[in-house]
């Protein structure tokens, strides 16, 4: 099992502790005590469904983190951010080819990237 809370660091050095909330049909729902105004809300959510693509058995695993802060007529707006990871039950796809999939991956999410894809462009 992770670790309770699981601590996460971002940018301006915005450490966040989310706490463990709920575990349910292998999924689990984190967030933080005291969210930062004028954030409301922060949750991360943890899970893993299997399903089959043809006749390969797959593991999805799915990490999302969400913030909810009032826009100016006090209305939540929530953005989310979603990593999946999906992995077919095969010897031939290894551990160290997801790892090397996921260093691609914020390897390409650097901030001028990042700021292009938000923008729209393909």
């Amino acid at each position: 099992m992770l670790t309770d809370p699981i601590t996460l660091v971002g940018d301006s050095s915005s450490t966040r502790a989310y706490a463990l909330r709920s575990i349910t049909d292998g999924k689990s729902i984190r967030s933080v005590a005291s969210p930062v105004a004028p954030i409301t809300g922060e949750l991360l959510s943890i899970g893993t469904t299997v399903a089959s693509k043809g006749s390969v058995t797959t593991d999805r695993h799915l990490i999302r983190l969400d913030r909810t802060i009032p826009n100016a007529a006090g209305t939540p707006v929530t953005a989310s951010y979603y990593v999946v990871i999906e992995v077919p039950r095969d010897v031939v796809i290894t551990q160290a080819i997801i790892k090397d999939m996921r260093t691609q991956m914020s390897a390409l999410l650097v901030d001028a990237t990042l700021v292009k894809i938000l923008n729209g462009e393909p």
